[in-house]
């Protein structure tokens, strides 16, 4: 029986907060130390994000892929059709991530610059270790995992809110298409 990936993100997490009361995070020298494994660690998500996109874009797998997702988070049932290939959805998610990487970066660099916090370099020093070999990209591309399952596209996001993309298939396409353009029709009428 698995452990569910957040309670182990959990128990990292307690694992290392104990380790931190350990060390003297204080010492100057450990600041330095943890400075370059945070950074090093975000070289390494760099460079893996690279690596990723180059395979992406060396497989150049076109194949259809249509799925709908809610417009806003906050409103699941207004949801729109989005026709891409597999390559295409691929590269958005890459620049998603790559997106949410340097956001990160920033509102951990101004906390720490701030106010001096170290126990979030430390931290994702390892999590971000963690969080990259769970990445989907990464688990497709580099991995080499077949992508059925939980890795079949779209992806779903772990978020709070509304529904995660879901797979369309044409026929449902097909009806879904006719059933607006008889909406339309009515209140054109």
């Amino acid at each position: 029986m698995a452990l569910n990936s957040q309670i182990v993100n959990l128990l990292v997490v307690f694992g290392l907060v104990q380790i931190a009361n350990r060390f003297d995070l204080d010492n100057e020298a450990n600041v330095h130390y943890l400075r370059a494994a945070y950074m090093g660690m975000q070289v390494i998500v760099a460079i893996v994000l690279f690596i990723v996109y180059r395979r992406v874009l060396a497989k150049k797998d076109e194949t259809p892929l249509v799925y709908t997702e809610a417009k806003n988070p906050m409103e699941p049932k207004n949801v729109e059709t989005v026709r891409t290939t597999i390559k295409d959805y691929d590269i958005t998610k890459l620049k998603e991530t790559l997106r949410g990487q340097v956001v990160a970066m920033a509102i951990l660099g101004f906390i720490h610059y701030k106010w001096g916090y170290l126990r979030p370099l430390l931290l994702q020093s390892v999590l971000g270790l963690r969080t990259l070999y769970q990445a989907q990209l990464v688990q497709v591309h580099i991995l080499g995992k077949p992508a059925t399952g939980d890795l079949a596209r779209p992806w779903k996001a772990a978020s709070p809110f509304g529904q995660p993309p879901t797979a369309v298939s044409e026929k449902e396409l097909k009806a879904k298409e006719k059933k607006e353009a008889k909406k339309k029709l009515i209140h054109q009428e």
